[in-house]
């Protein structure tokens, strides 16, 4: 264990002992004293607030993000502590604390994960990428948005890090092409269009993600808990209303800043480049049967998606989001692949799954409904009424830069599930609809791009050498500003309207 996983391990222990003595001992507040049995409403009807229970979720969710924070623990192990010491401190049964582990939205993120799988068997993404990118591609500039524009577009429904480990080769093979075919390129400039480049797709593939509920996981901790405490149902097309617009913004912003200010890329590219991108076109060969079979399931899915809320409401028929996931990843197993006899997915594909991400979700929305249940929310919400007076645009905004900043050094999901359950509690305590700062701590979780560590798409692009980490601090910094903006202006005005 290295030393500051360990040095997490005991300060969490410790901070969880304490707690814990203090609601054994009934060390309670004024604040939650005075609340202690009384009721309040939720979306699953009256609740009553039991101080001590609140107390012992208090211990256990400092616990959960001490060990989440600093990985004392694999992620995945630390988010089953729910299951482990809810039922043992009486908090609530093991049922019940299991039952967020089962909830339709992990379902809806293990089926479009498992669409992606078979997109990135087929290789149909990666058609997608070169035939657009050379499409696009006539400058520098030109060359790195062509690249940006793939990678948004891909992750949208694929892995943000399976779309970076299959652009990056390309983007390596064109660094190459055009230090070799392009007359009178500096080495500055050279140097620029690598960086922009391996930046930009790291970039985009964290942008792309936050369009969609199945892009990122975030969105799908936000959305899940929105329908658990709150009773907000969020279908596919709703969060599209504000996750396209989020991307548009983000990734052209994006765009602007690495090819144009930080590492100005404005050189044409020659004839031999051009004929290089559609040589690697070409070596792709002929769409192949498996591609076309993957392209209409994905067609299928999609249109599914956008139009699932009008079928239920003229058809009556349940047709929901992560039905629509599940009948597409069971369709991978019925249709059979032109190659070799087989599905177009096997089983041991799934291997590539990450599972852990799926018990991280149960592991956060068990906790949320503890801190729900208990009205330790309400205690909390209470307790940060002194805010009632600041502008709720202003808490958007620091409650924004808060969740950027801390999301450099932590989990994304980690954070959006510890810091749901808090700033939900404070928009009720406030009066202010829960959404409008709840959504910005799902999106902002999602703006990552000034440490390697901060997601894998960084990592893996850092891993080319052709920057250093002080070269992408500087770029993810003023990118950290533009997310910042844009998440605020869009959590106050646009968000409630859909929502």
């Amino acid at each position: 264990m290295q030393a500051y996983k360990n040095k997490g391990f005991w300060i969490g222990l410790i901070a969880f002992f304490f707690i814990l003595l203090l609601g054994v001992n009934n060390h309670i507040p004024a604040s939650l004293l005075e609340l202690n049995g009384s009721s309040f409403e939720t979306n699953k009807g009256i609740q009553y607030i039991d101080s001590r229970s609140a107390w012992f979720v208090l211990a256990v969710l400092i616990l959960m993000a001490i060990w989440w924070a600093t990985e004392a623990l694999p992620v995945a192990i630390t988010s089953l502590l729910p299951l482990a010491l809810f039922p043992l401190l009486d908090v609530t049964s093991f049922q019940s604390a299991a039952d967020p582990y089962a909830n339709k939205n992990i379902y809806l993120f293990l089926g479009g994960f498992i669409l992606a799988l078979g997109i990135e068997r087929s290789g149909l993404h990666k058609r997608i990428a070169l035939m657009m990118i050379s499409a696009i591609g006539s400058s520098g500039e030109r060359l790195i948005g062509g690249f940006m524009l793939v990678a948004a577009l891909l992750s949208m429904f694929v892995m943000n890090t399976s779309t970076t480990l299959m652009l990056l080769p390309i983007g390596l093979a064109v660094c190459t092409v055009i230090a070799k075919t392009t007359p009178g390129i500096s080495s500055i400039q050279r140097k620029n269009f690598d960086t922009a480049l391996m930046l930009g797709i790291a970039y985009a593939a964290t942008i792309g993600g936050m369009s969609t509920i199945i892009g990122t996981a975030p969105n799908i901790v936000f959305v899940t808990f929105m329908s658990e405490t709150y009773g907000v149902e969020i279908d596919f097309l709703s969060w599209m209303k504000v996750g396209v617009p989020v991307s548009i913004l983000m990734l052209i912003s994006a765009w602007i800043i690495l090819a144009k200010y930080i590492f100005p890329t404005n050189f044409i590219s020659s004839n031999e480049t051009r004929t290089q991108l559609n040589n690697m076109v070409g070596e792709l060969g002929p769409i192949k049967k498996d591609e076309i079979k993957i392209a209409c399931v994905f067609g299928l899915a999609v249109i599914a998606w956008m139009t699932s809320r009008v079928v239920r409401t003229k058809l009556g028929i349940g047709l929901e989001d992560a039905g629509i996931a599940i009948i597409v990843a069971i369709l991978l197993f019925i249709i059979p692949s032109s190659k070799n006899n087989k599905d177009l997915m096997e089983w041991s594909e799934t291997s590539k799954l990450p599972w852990g991400l799926l018990l991280l979700f149960g592991g956060g929305l068990s906790l949320a409904a503890q801190v729900s249940s208990t009205g330790l929310g309400i205690w909390i919400g209470q307790g940060l009424t002194i805010l009632k007076d600041v502008e709720p645009i202003i808490l958007i905004f620091a409650i924004a830069t808060l969740i950027i900043f801390l999301t450099e050094m932590t989990s994304n999901v980690a954070t959006t599930s510890t810091f749901l359950p808090v700033i939900g509690s404070l928009a009720i305590a406030l009066g202010v609809v829960p959404v409008s700062l709840t959504i910005p701590v799902c999106l902002a979780a999602s703006c990552a791009f000034m440490l390697p560590v901060a997601t894998p798409p960084n990592a893996i692009v850092y891993g080319s050498g052709k920057f250093t980490i002080a070269t992408m601090m500087r770029a993810g910094f003023f990118i950290n500003i533009v997310g910042i903006l844009v998440v605020t202006l869009m959590s106050y005005y646009l968000a409630p309207l859909v929502f």
